[in-house]
């Protein structure tokens, strides 16, 4: 009997930025290592999205709705996730 591992379970998070304003800001979450996480973006400016995680991920965020940013954490901690521009933090990801 083959042995089939079902996928990571994915992380999820749908952002939306509207006049200045971010959805959710400063939301805590956990997540596994090697978990893929994914931000669902729609924006209606261009910012940058950084992910605080070794290694750092930056991702444009461009003035459209519906962007998929994935990527995945290999060190354990607090991953902070923020938009350059609007100098928010949507999330922090604890990672274990």
């Amino acid at each position: 009997m083959p042995d089939h591992q079902a996928p990571p379970q994915r992380l999820v998070v749908d952002v939306t930025i509207a006049n200045g304003t971010v959805t959710p800001t400063n939301e805590q979450l956990t997540a596994s290592v090697g978990q893929p996480i994914i931000f669902r973006v729609t924006s209606d400016a261009d910012d940058q999205l950084h992910v605080h995680a070794n290694p750092e991920h930056t991702f444009e965020v461009a003035a459209k709705p519906n962007q998929a940013f994935q990527f995945t954490v290999e060190v354990p901690g607090r991953v902070d996730v923020e938009l350059h521009n609007l100098n928010t933090t949507i999330a922090t990801i604890d990672v274990k």
